[in-house]
């Protein structure tokens, strides 16, 4: 590594975390000896990426500039360091020149920073408001009404931790001295804060000999946040989704390799912030997701999604063919307010409006009695492709989705995404295009037919976008319906460090 340079002017460096071209770009600038302001701009209100895409056309990070010189991104500063006249011509003037105008890149305020998660206060450490019911849980479990139920005749099946609903009001009356009404009242709480369920689905708490309800989830341990028992107040299930992004992706950033090509995986298992992120995944167990409306669903479920790939790589191991890929995606679940969702069950299930996968061929996620069905979008969002991460190399770098800005949030993935070459390259000598595989294996969420498809494509890029024109011009030269579609390799390689 070189010496540090001193400069009058700046290098500044546009980046989100977690991003492996970001991260080499910069260790490409430490090992040079040139010191350079990192913007995360997932770190700050939306003004900035804003600012970024209005001067440089581009929405995909990073973006490189030598004072007011836009280099590109980290393709292109790869390329620049190859042309050794160009590149001392940068150097030079970073060096000798000081850069201090409006049209200089734009540095946002430190204090504006909005990238801290809600239940995490001077570090790692995990905070929370305990709920005042959880204290009672652990009442009603000493009290001698809990125990076990059988129902069923031919086909008996036993819920462990359960008690009537006749027995908790008995018991509330005697324990808590309280009259019959707010007794109920009580146990109905109890329901909706998730600390219990009914075994006969209903929500209503009712004071019945054969009113059963049972404490926790009623779910297997096979869900990875459910190894212990969350007793935090309930928070709105927005907040946690996004503080648990923010915190996987600091996490995820904290253990990549210096090129941004490997991650640590065992390392992050070991680390404190590790068990910090598992304490704040447990909160999922009891949040309410009833009331989302078509945004709240978007941007939980896209942040979930992403958070669970990155967990279930870390407990269960990096898969490494079709197989290993498939028992993932249909196996590595949450609790989500006492339902248990598969990465499969959110993406196809819940994104893609309970359509069919790739590898299920006909049969949809969720059957017409699954309760997880009325979660599911009315229609397919076709975007969600370019913001979920599957792990794979391939897969589209991974951010945090807010529900106040989902579209233009989406809108910016889906164009950072269609900006890269994995994604999309236009041969126009040849009629040709090159498609990602998403394209294929999703091909009735864009489109019922090739034109469509291309169509589709073709209007989410911004005016200004080159492969826009190139695009017009094929369409203009041949038509869209005679393009040539060739598919881009998909590669599935993974990033765990060996």
């Amino acid at each position: 590594m070189a010496s540090p340079k001193v400069l009058k002017g700046r290098i500044v460096v546009y980046s989100i975390v977690g991003c492996p071209h970001c991260l080499q770009a910069k260790s490409t600038l430490q090992d040079l000896g040139l010191p350079f302001i990192d913007v995360g701009v997932d770190r700050f209100p939306p003004n900035v990426r804003e600012w970024l895409k209005e001067k440089t056309g581009k929405t995909s990070v990073p973006q490189i500039f030598f004072n007011k010189i836009h280099v590109g991104g980290n393709s292109e500063f790869q390329a620049l360091l190859k042309d050794d006249a160009k590149f001392k011509e940068l150097v030079n003037d970073v060096t000798e020149n000081e850069s201090l105008d409006e049209s200089d890149p734009y540095l946002p305020n430190p204090a504006d920073a909005i990238d801290v998660p809600k239940n995490l206060k001077g570090g790692a450490e995990f905070h929370c408001e305990l709920d005042e019911y959880a204290a009672m849980v652990q009442e009603l479990r000493q009290s001698g009404i809990v125990k076990n139920f059988k129902t069923g005749c031919l086909f008996t099946k036993t819920f462990k931790d359960s008690f009537s609903g006749k027995d908790f009001v008995d018991w509330a009356i005697k324990n808590k001295n309280v009259e019959k009404e707010k007794a109920i009242e009580m146990g109905q709480e109890l329901i909706s804060r998730k600390f219990g369920f009914a075994i006969h689905k209903t929500e209503e708490f009712k004071y019945e000999s054969d009113a059963i309800y049972q404490l926790g989830s009623g779910l297997g341990s096979s869900a990875l946040n459910q190894d212990q028992v969350n007793n935090c107040a309930q928070r709105k299930a927005g907040d946690v989704a996004e503080d648990l992004r923010k915190l996987i992706l600091q996490i995820f950033a904290s253990f990549l390799s210096s090129d941004g090509r490997k991650v640590d995986y065992n390392g992050i298992r070991e680390s404190p912030m590790f068990d910090t992120y598992k304490s704040m995944a447990r909160e999922l167990q009891r949040v309410d997701i009833k009331e989302f409306s078509r945004e709240d669903k978007l941007a939980f479920f896209i942040n979930i999604y992403n958070a669970l790939v990155i967990h279930g790589n870390i407990e269960r191991g990096t898969p490494t063919n079709t197989y290993q890929r498939y028992k993932f995606f249909s196996t590595v679940s949450y609790n989500i307010g006492g339902q248990n969702f598969t990465l499969n069950a959110i993406e196809n299930g819940i994104l893609r409006g309970n359509k069919p996968s790739m590898a299920t061929l006909y049969l949809t996620p969720f059957g017409k009695d699954d309760p997880r069905l009325e979660h599911a979008l009315e229609e397919v969002e076709p975007r969600i492709h370019f913001a979920l991460n599957c792990g794979a190399k391939s897969c589209p770098p991974i951010k945090t989705f807010t529900s106040t800005d989902i579209d233009n949030e989406l809108k910016l993935a889906t164009e950072s995404y269609l900006e890269n070459d994995d994604a999309i390259i236009v041969e126009s000598d040849k009629d040709l295009v090159h498609l990602s595989m998403l394209f294929k294996w999703y091909h009735s969420d864009f489109g019922s037919n090739k034109g469509e498809i291309l169509q589709w494509i073709r209007d989410q890029f911004p005016e200004t976008a080159e492969k826009l024109k190139q695009l017009d011009g094929l369409f203009d030269k041949i038509g869209k319906d005679n393009v040539k579609i060739k598919n881009v390799t998909y590669d599935w390689g993974h990033n765990e460090k060996d």
